[in-house]
């Protein structure tokens, strides 16, 4: 009977120590496929971003701060392109992104200084933050109306949280330097 006890016991707790390490690893994965989106879609849309330098409404800026960016570039691949306003932003726990399509409608390019039409992005965020290569130093604020010129690179980080397995939260850092160049 002690035998089976112990044999009962020690099954358990390997079958216990199989579930934590598969639930960690599936919340590690999920945070994984997360981060490699948003960095994706980053590097694909800041790439194309537009800046244009002239006077009045139809200006095209580039707006980054610590916590937040705003841009303009196409929305679609290829020539003839219709462009958009690109917002991106940590909202609570959920970095959000703002779109508003420019079109022949259109009276400014400039950005209002909320965030319309914002869509939950990545969700379980503990951390957004931006920094902003000027060739020698990192910027924490970029501003086109300024410099009217774009950064050489963009570096985001954030940190993703997948819950608590065993009392102890899951939490996982990110972080991707984006060249400007095109």
């Amino acid at each position: 009977m002690v035998i089976l006890t112990i044999v009962f016991v020690s099954g358990l707790m390997i079958f216990s120590n199989i579930t934590v390490r598969i639930a960690r690893q599936s919340a590690e994965k999920t945070m994984s496929a997360q981060a490699s989106n948003f960095t994706l879609f980053l590097r694909h849309k800041l790439k194309e971003s537009v800046v244009q330098d002239i006077p009045g409404p139809f200006r095209i800026d580039f707006i980054g701060t610590e916590t937040s960016i705003k841009f303009i570039a196409p929305y679609t691949e290829g020539k003839g392109s219709d462009m958009g306003k690109y917002g991106i932003y940590l909202d609570n726990n959920t970095i959000k992104m703002s779109f508003e399509r420019i079109d022949a409608k259109t009276t400014t390019y400039a950005f209002e200084n909320s965030f319309t039409g914002s869509q939950p992005f990545v969700e379980n965020v503990k951390t957004l933050s931006f920094s902003y290569w000027d060739g020698k130093t990192w910027q924490k604020n970029w501003d086109t109306r300024i410099n009217p010129e774009l950064p050489q690179k963009i570096k985001v980080f954030f940190i993703l949280y997948g819950g608590n397995v065993e009392g102890k939260n899951i939490e996982k850092g990110f972080s991707e330097e984006i060249w400007m160049a095109k």
